[in-house]
């Protein structure tokens, strides 16, 4: 039997390279529903081409498919989506609005093959509670989760003294500090080893992804703050390590592809023969540094924010998410993002924890508003 799912999130990176892979296995899969934040063409041109029954696009916009499938608009769309009958999910599409669906496929106990980390890191604690009460599972998309949750299952738990996320870099890893400052948006966008969706290159020229990542392995794997790790390897090979208890290390190596993670979340807990790129290690140098946190600060803000807790990584997450588009749209200049991000998150005298949905939703308008008064309106 094919196995049924729907896409958050159809027309982004991970989005469209999820096609390409089901595309590769026809026969294994079956597209039920579809979902995206914008990108109305290309999200009709999926449907069409896979005749998707269920479509949704959260804005307004109306459009018209030509064949009978039934349209949705906004987050009503979005939880219709998360109620169709599936065997898996795919949570990619960006920003705070995917805990909406989420929550509900939690509560149906559909495993969910999960990418928008910024939800995980604002809702950890709360998605915690919803998994307990689940036959829900959470297959991480990111390379470096992939890596770690791969690593992590097969071996024991309590021999595991600390994790490894390795990161790129981006393209400022061997800049000094004032050219990383002094850059445009072209050269931000410039990443050296990974083709990735606009938010997620940027965050990763300054490390503020590779801080969210260490935030979302925290509450993927359990491991405290301090027995997570960071390391800077620019060639993308190695994704994530294990350390044991008798200091020996093992490695998870594979080309830097993401449709490779991607594969094997659709495919859990079984693997799929077909091989996209192949890894040789024949003549190839791998390089590991120490992050440079006077050139990096926001991966130091980012372990601060995880150990305070709280309210506190989904501020972080949040206002970097208004951060980024105000960069895109040039409001501000990329050396700003990190210190408005601590502006943001000194500025908050509110409640300390998120127990309910309604209370991410207020966050985010203070948020919104806090940034405005700082910058003038915008």
């Amino acid at each position: 039997m094919k196995k049924r799912i729907v896409i958050f999130g159809v027309t982004g990176s991970i989005g469209t390279q999820t096609i390409e892979i089901i595309e590769k296995h026809k026969d294994k899969f079956e597209l039920v529903g579809v979902a995206s934040k914008g990108n109305i063409n290309k999200l009709k041109e999926v449907a069409e081409k896979f005749k998707v029954p269920y479509v949704s696009l959260f804005d307004n916009t109306p459009f018209s498919l030509s064949y009978n499938a039934k349209i949705f608009h906004g987050r009503e769309g979005l939880e219709y989506i998360a109620n169709l009958e599936v065997d898996l999910a795919v949570m990619a599409i960006s920003g705070i609005e995917a805990i909406y669906p989420l929550k509900i496929l939690i509560s149906r106990g559909i495993n969910v093959a999960i990418a928008t980390k910024e939800i995980i890191v604002a809702c950890g604690d709360l998605i915690k509670k919803w998994l307990k009460k689940s036959k829900s599972k959470l297959i991480p998309i990111d390379s470096e989760h992939s890596a770690l949750f791969q690593l992590i299952n097969s071996f024991k738990r309590k021999e595991i003294e600390s994790i490894y996320l390795t990161a790129s870099g981006g393209p400022f890893w061997n800049k000094s500090k004032d050219e990383m400052e002094k850059t445009n948006i072209e050269e931000v966008l410039r990443h050296p080893t990974w083709n990735m969706g606009y938010k997620t290159t940027i965050d990763s020229a300054n490390l503020v992804n590779k801080g969210l990542e260490v935030i979302e392995a925290h509450f993927f794997f359990n491991f405290d703050y301090d027995s997570i790790k960071v390391l800077i390897h620019p060639q993308s090979i190695v994704h994530g390590m294990v350390e044991f208890l008798d200091g020996s290390i093992i490695a998870h190596m594979a080309y830097p592809d993401m449709r490779i993670p991607i594969q094997y979340a659709l495919f859990y807990p079984k693997r799929s023969g077909i091989k996209w790129n192949l890894l040789s290690l024949s003549n190839r140098s791998l390089d590991f540094y120490e992050v440079d946190y006077d050139k990096f600060p926001a991966l130091k803000l980012a372990y601060e924010v995880g150990k305070k807790g709280g309210v506190y990584p989904a501020i972080f997450a949040i206002s970097d998410e208004f951060l980024v588009n105000f960069f895109i749209k040039g409001i501000i200049k990329f050396k700003e993002i990190v210190p408005l991000i601590e502006y943001v998150l000194s500025s908050w005298k509110e409640f300390k924890k998120i127990e309910e949905l309604d209370q991410l939703e207020y966050i985010k308008k203070w948020v919104e508003n806090t940034l405005q008064n700082k910058l003038g309106g915008c």
